[in-house]
């Protein structure tokens, strides 16, 4: 599985990769450097993004309908509460996001100060299908 992930990230870092549509940024997070989908075929696509912002602090609450998130910190720092508890990132450092598990809008995000992060974020979902979700 290590192999796999440090492929993912090889193959993401290498790409100069990047989204002309921004359009519908407001259903999205801040900071979208870059974006693109891969057909891993049998139905099944991996959404590779490049983030980069600071002070960021809590994003909407949403889930994502994937076989998992994986979100390896690049430079700076970030959080998650992806192990049930919050804790904090920095450089070089990874987490997974389950499927289908809502987070973000958490009443008790810890402040960042002014943290700045650049995140790889990688993700495969179904071929067709939003792999992100906002809840209202």
């Amino acid at each position: 599985m290590k192999i796999y992930i440090n492929l993912f990230i090889m193959l993401a870092i290498s790409l100069n990769i990047s989204s002309d549509d921004h359009s519908d940024e407001t259903k999205s997070f801040p900071g979208l450097v870059s974006s693109e989908v891969f057909d891993m075929s049998n139905g099944m696509v991996m959404h590779v993004e490049r983030r980069k912002t600071c002070n960021q602090g809590a994003v909407a609450k949403h889930f994502h309908p994937a076989a998992g998130t994986l979100v390896y910190l690049l430079d700076g720092k970030s959080q998650s509460k992806s192990t049930g508890n919050w804790k904090t990132y920095s450089n070089n450092q990874y987490w997974f996001e389950k499927s289908d598990w809502v987070h973000g809008g958490d009443a008790d995000t810890p402040e960042m100060d002014d943290g700045c992060s650049d995140l790889l974020v990688i993700r495969v979902a179904e071929s067709g299908q939003d792999h992100t979700v906002f809840i209202e």
